[in-house]
């Protein structure tokens, strides 16, 4: 009368706990891949806005070296003055 342990005890039997790990394994697998496309999309947003906020430092720059010095303080204090 000595029964299976695996079967009386309710536990799956080893070839059914490795198909269960091997799809929990190409689950998470597919989850990374999916993660790691949303990250190199993100960063590629990130790119693409520090590169939009380079130019703007880059005209800005420009226009106050051709500018005076007290011209370009009174232009400051009037462009804070409106957006108030």
């Amino acid at each position: 009368m000595a029964a299976d342990p695996t079967t009386t005890e309710g536990r799956p039997d080893a070839s059914e706990e490795l198909h269960r790990l091997r799809e929990e394994n190409l689950r998470l697998r597919d989850l990374l891949i999916g993660k790691d496309a949303e990250l190199g999309s993100l960063k590629g947003q990130v790119a693409a806005l520090e590169a939009g906020t380079a130019r703007v430092l880059s005209l800005v720059a420009r226009v106050k070296a051709l500018l005076p010095g007290p011209l370009w303080g009174m232009l400051a204090r009037l462009i804070r003055r409106l957006q108030r």
